[in-house]
C-alpha cells in the first residue's frame, strides 16, 4: 500500500512552474523528464528526492470536487518511496519534503486557492482561500502534524496561518452552470 500526500491548487500557472518551485525551494528535489499523453494516461511532470516521489497534474474532471470551496486545476501527489527501508536514519524525511514542498507552492502562489489532504485523502490538513491559511485543528493535538507541543512540522509553517476545524471533505457534483462559468471566467453573469 502506498502512502500518498495529495495537495491541490487553483492556478493559472503550470505544471512544470509547480515542478520548477519544488526543484528550486532546496529541499533535495530533483526535475523528472515528463511525461507526455500516452492514450489514457495524462500529461505529467515529476520530480524526485530519494525519500519522496512527486507527480503533478493538471486535473481534467471538474464535475466532481471536494466540498471546500476550492475549485482545484492542478493536482501535486507526493509519494513515499521508503527510505527508511534502507535507511533507517531518514524515517521523517518524507513527511518533511511534503510539507516543505507546499509551503514553497503556497509561497510561490500567494493568490492560489489550494488544500492539502494527506494519507490517501483521509485527512485535511490545511486549506487557503482568498489568501486565509487554516491549518486542521485535528492535527493540532495529541502527537499531531501541528502539535505545537510535540515535536512537529509547525515551524515549517512560515506563512500566517489559524488553527482551526477543517473536513471531512466530501465530494460534490459541480453544476452545469458553474462548468462553463469556469471556463469562461471572464464571461459576465447573467441573471436567470
Amino acid at each position: 500500500m502506498s502512502i500518498d500526500h495529495r495537495f491541490y491548487m487553483d492556478t493559472p500557472a503550470t505544471r512544470q512552474a509547480l515542478r520548477d518551485v519544488l526543484v528550486e525551494a532546496g529541499i533535495g528535489f530533483e526535475a523528472r523528464p515528463d511525461m507526455l499523453d500516452r492514450g489514457r494516461l495524462p500529461d505529467l511532470s515529476l520530480a524526485a528526492s530519494p525519500a519522496t516521489s512527486v507527480t503533478i497534474l493538471s486535473v481534467r474532471d471538474q464535475s466532481r470536487r471536494s466540498d471546500n470551496g476550492v475549485v482545484a486545476t492542478l493536482s501535486v501527489s507526493f509519494g513515499d518511496r521508503r527510505l527508511y527501508l534502507d535507511d533507517p536514519d531518514t524515517p521523517f524525511d518524507f513527511d518533511e519534503e511534503t510539507t516543505r514542498g507546499i509551503i514553497a507552492l503556497l509561497r510561490a502562489f500567494p493568490d492560489a486557492d489550494a488544500y492539502w489532504e494527506a494519507y490517501d485523502a483521509a485527512r485535511p490538513v490545511l486549506l487557503r482561500r482568498a489568501g486565509r491559511l487554516v491549518l486542521s485543528e485535528r492535527l493540532a493535538k495529541d502527537g499531531e502534524r501541528w502539535d505545537a507541543e510535540q515535536p512537529s512540522y509547525l515551524p515549517l509553517v512560515d506563512l500566517p496561518y489559524t488553527v482551526e476545524p477543517l473536513g471531512p471533505w466530501s465530494n460534490i457534483e459541480v453544476g452545469e452552470r458553474e462548468l462553463r462559468f469556469r471556463a469562461q471566467p471572464n464571461a459576465a453573469k447573467v441573471a436567470d
